[in-house]
């Protein structure tokens, strides 16, 4: 048994014994991915999300590293940031266990996000703006997080050599070798850009590292309210931005949500000229990185869709964003002299 999906059924008993919550409760599938992820319903009409974790990921090692993100999320909430927020079982953990066909699997209730995604709404530049403060608010609470418990590093092995590695398999024509053998060199020239990126002073911290728009959800007073996490780690603080970013031959509109949400991080937590020019590089990752994610599930989503037409447009993709000219903002040009800062 390589994976199960458990019944909503048993499901909503396990809720009912493990949370003080009121009975009876609904459970009902919201996603299959790299967790199930459950609507849990109570009998007042109040919602939170169950997640069930898969076992197996390449990025968890330990219970270590899902307390770690547990631990975040508290601190963040705590702080007063926008996150979703982890309940505690009524024996007073966060994380709980249960045994399926495959083995244990760890499960966590969450509070549900309030709001519709920002990719289904239309939100002003101005709010572009402030969810870039808000983001740079997020990574300097970040800052203060202190734990003990371990998460991984989203650094060249996660975002360059290990994508290049999962896509060897499915080269099997001459033309997708060559593909593979170029995104192999342009790889190298990405390793030596993350590597001295991570040099500069503060760019390296705890990130989200999936913080795509379908990640967070804004509601009808315009507070931002981001959640899964369960990517999180240690990372370039800029990565956390790639998501949203757009090169010059992207359309008007997105070019200007790009710049606002820049701006507005800008403004409460500056980045330096050379993670600014870095932004087509860390998209270039990103694209890498996103493949390779989804091969890493292939045991379980399956890998139909990893055809050597998706290698060749990858190709196309990490060529573009690699070689994106990125011009610096006015407020971050060189007045006498260069470096960082």
């Amino acid at each position: 048994m390589t994976h199960s999906l458990l019944h909503a059924e048993d499901l909503a008993r396990l809720v009912e014994r493990e949370y003080a919550i009121a009975a009876p409760v609904r459970v009902s599938l919201l996603n299959r991915g790299f967790n199930d992820t459950y609507l849990v319903a109570d009998v007042e009409g109040g919602r939170r999300v169950l997640r069930v974790y898969n076992r197996e990921k390449y990025w968890i090692h330990s219970e270590s590293d899902l307390r770690f993100e547990l631990s975040l999320l508290e601190h963040l909430a705590s702080a007063g940031l926008g996150v979703i927020r982890p309940y505690q079982r009524t024996l007073g953990d966060r994380l709980g266990r249960l045994t399926a066909p495959e083995g244990e699997r760890c499960f966590a209730l969450f509070t549900h996000a309030p709001g519709t995604p920002l990719h289904e709404g239309t939100l002003t530049v101005e709010q572009w703006r402030e969810f870039g403060s808000y983001i740079a608010r997020m990574h300097l609470e970040m800052d203060r997080f202190l734990t003990s418990h371990h998460r991984y590093h989203l650094d060249e092995r996660i975002l360059v050599e290990r994508p290049l590695a999962s896509l060897a398999p499915y080269a099997g024509s001459e033309r997708a070798a060559a593909d593979l053998d170029e995104l192999g060199k342009l790889g190298e020239r990405l390793t030596g850009e993350i590597q001295r990126l991570r040099s500069i002073d503060g760019a390296y911290g705890i990130i989200h590292a999936d913080l795509h728009r379908g990640n967070t959800n804004i509601d009808g007073d315009g507070r931002f309210v981001t959640f899964d996490f369960d990517h999180c780690g240690f990372g370039l603080r800029a990565y956390d931005l790639v998501a949203l970013y757009r090169g010059p031959d992207a359309p008007e509109e997105d070019r200007e949500r790009w710049a606002a949400v820049l701006a507005g991080y800008q403004r409460v937590r500056p980045l330096s000229r050379s993670e600014v020019a870095g932004f087509p590089v860390l998209a270039a990752c990103r694209a890498m990185w996103d493949i390779g994610d989804w091969l890493g599930a292939a045991d379980r989503t399956g890998d139909a869709w990893m055809t050597e037409a998706v290698l060749a447009r990858l190709l196309t993709d990490v060529r573009k964003a690699e070689s994106d000219p990125t011009p610096r903002p006015a407020a971050e040009q060189p007045n006498n002299g260069s470096g960082d800062g």
